[in-house]
């Protein structure tokens, strides 16, 4: 009896050591825990402020982060956003569709979802899916009206994510707006963002908003001088801010609009009558009034090129063409615009497709080879034909459609949920009387 009274205290003893052992060991295991978390937020947020400095340096410091979060849960989400950017960025659209589609699979996360929505939201945008595109935009925009109630319970982390999913959702839905046409719309995604203070907590996203409304199709209400003047302060504070924090990308971007209002004369001279200071800080190589539209335009895309953005060195080429159109020179004019189409992966966007077409029809009529300016019109008739559609209604027809079949599918479970129920009570019913005819 002795014994087993000694066996029982020693296993006793035992447990209770095992137990001491496991109230000591976790914290110390959920403290470990919380600083890889930290680390993987540390690495994501690095690679969120790299997006528009370098490239490579954003997808390093993102597959760092995929690694130390042993690529699940929301670190391995944000960081698969972050690799989605510089997909885009280099027009991978391929890669970048497999990246955002996983996120969800990763992550119930709904701040890195809907950032990867929005993000398929621009890459609709840039393939020209107008139907998908709003199949995305309603999915986001139901998730942002879902956070407007519930963001006090945010992490400073998780809100500085919700800020900008809010505010690249409205900038990508003016800019699928403006490419359909709908340039009312286009105004007023970017006019909501107006009376947000909390944008100016993330500098590449106010600089992202000044540049649209500095890039033009936003300001009315004035004349085409007033206008023009008003835009031209908002890329000059982009370019200001860009180069102090230094973004390059959005320092191209803001040169390249800049440009692109100096193309016409009258507003030339209007822009630089009226602001001499920031003419002399931009002007940089002590260019003539009359060629400063090309240097900028020149500068962007060497900016553009080094940064690794191929759709934007698309762009830029095609701007550069116009400086040389307005000063005549049309064999230089010609030449950016075959570069541009040289690259393959340009041919994935088809309004940029598009937009240099038409540029080319110009400068071949314009040396007299009606064949090639014929062709490249029709080209651009037809693609636009193509991509201007918008396809709001038939996407929410289609949402309304998808709505119906699960609510048709929902009904019949129920009624089947009832035929099971009546079945059940006959079955008891009977079987309760035998039971009472057999007692």
């Amino acid at each position: 009896m002795i014994c087993r009274q000694n066996t029982v205290k020693k296993t006793f003893s035992k447990h209770c050591l095992e137990t001491w052992a496991l109230l000591i060991l976790m914290p110390l295991f959920f403290s470990c825990s919380e600083k890889e978390q930290e680390r993987v937020d540390r690495l994501n947020d690095l690679s969120y402020e790299w997006h528009y400095r370098n490239l490579d340096s954003v997808k390093s410091y993102a597959q760092q982060a995929l690694k130390l979060a042993d690529h699940q849960g929301d670190g391995a989400a944000e960081a698969y956003n972050h690799l989605a950017f510089v997909d885009i960025a280099r027009m991978r659209y391929k890669d970048a569709w497999k990246l955002l589609k996983q996120v969800p699979q990763l992550t119930d996360n709904q701040i890195e979802i809907l950032i990867s929505d929005v993000q398929l939201m621009r890459l609709c945008q840039r393939e020209s899916y107008n139907k998908e595109f709003y199949d995305y935009h309603e999915r986001a925009l139901r998730c942002i009206q879902r956070f407007q109630k519930e963001s006090y319970r945010l992490s400073p982390h998780q809100q500085k994510r919700l800020l900008y999913a809010q505010s690249e959702f409205q900038i990508v839905t003016s800019t699928y707006y403006y490419y359909v046409g709908l340039n009312h719309q286009a105004a007023q995604a970017i006019q909501d963002m107006s009376s947000w203070n909390q944008l100016a907590q993330d500098t590449a996203q106010y600089i992202n908003y000044c540049y649209n409304i500095g890039a033009g199709g936003i300001i009315s209400g004035g004349t085409k001088q007033d206008i023009a003047l008003s835009e031209f302060d908002y890329l000059i504070q982009a370019y200001v801010l860009a180069q102090r924090c230094d973004m390059p990308f959005w320092e191209a971007q803001t040169l390249q609009s800049i440009s692109e209002h100096l193309q016409d004369p009258s507003i030339r001279r209007l822009l630089m009558r009226n602001n001499v200071p920031a003419f002399k800080y931009l002007n940089t190589d002590d260019m003539p009034d009359s060629l400063l539209a090309g240097n900028l335009a020149l500068r962007a895309l060497q900016i553009f090129t080094a940064y690794g953005d191929v759709y934007q060195v698309a762009g830029a080429n095609r701007t550069l063409a116009e400086c040389y159109w307005y000063i005549h020179d049309y064999r230089s004019a010609l030449i950016c615009l075959q570069r541009a189409l040289s690259i393959k992966a340009v041919h994935q966007a088809p309004d940029l497709v598009a937009s240099i077409r038409e540029r080319l029809s110009l400068v071949y009529s314009a040396v007299d080879d009606k064949a090639n300016s014929d062709r490249n019109r029709n080209i651009y008739l037809d693609i636009q034909e193509r991509t201007r559609q918008d396809r709001q209604l038939e996407a929410r027809a289609s949402q309304l459609n998808h709505s119906s079949q699960q609510l048709n599918v929902m009904l019949i479970a129920v009624v089947l949920m009832i035929l099971i129920f009546v079945i059940l009570l006959f079955v008891f019913d009977a079987k309760r009387r035998r039971s009472d005819e057999a007692f």
